[in-house]
């Protein structure tokens, strides 16, 4: 488990980032308004050992997480560009409230003690470094770098909680760090 603290209206504020129960992960997703469907594939990948769901609490409440997957099947020339054994960061998010905190910070150094502990040489992930520069930012800031390959369309649809899709359109690099 990753806590750390800062002051908020000076009072200390403690943040904890840890792996989740099927409970805790499925509490997250309804928090922060994952899609049930997202939320239930991370609990049949997680019995299965495929991979771990971090959650980041403040104060008993979920502020942020992501899923970490344990050397997931890749496509194309990407399988050529990455050699070892990696795990995949994926859906990494905080609530909006509470970014530029340390929060994300705190779910990358959480991600990568996970994936050493098991093992693991590198740790993946994806962004569009257009629409989401920040992410991207924080990503280069944490040794992050781009595997060099043109970026993959990353478009789709998801479905809420309430069952209604919403389309999204996202152009996606892949970026690796060594552990």
């Amino acid at each position: 488990m990753v806590v750390f603290h800062w002051c908020e209206r000076k009072r200390m504020v403690k943040i904890c980032v840890k792996s989740c129960s099927e409970d805790e992960l499925r509490h997250v997703a309804n928090t922060v308004g994952m899609a049930k469907q997202i939320a239930e594939n991370y609990v049949v990948s997680q019995r299965r050992g495929e991979g771990v769901f971090l959650g980041a609490w403040k104060d008993g409440s979920p502020v942020g997480h992501a899923f970490l997957q344990w050397n997931p099947k890749l496509r194309g020339e990407y399988t050529v560009r990455v050699q070892g054994n990696f795990a995949d960061t994926s859906n990494l998010s905080v609530v909006e409230e509470y970014r530029s905190q340390g929060i994300g910070s705190r779910i990358i150094q959480k991600a990568e003690e996970e994936a050493r502990d098991r093992g693991f040489e590198l740790l993946r992930l994806a962004v569009d470094p257009e629409d989401n520069p920040r992410a991207h930012a924080l990503y280069l800031r944490h040794g992050f770098t781009d595997v060099g390959l043109p970026p993959f369309d990353a478009s789709g649809t998801w479905i809420d909680q309430d069952g209604n899709e919403h389309p999204y359109e996202e152009w996606c690099i892949n970026m690796t760090k060594r552990l």
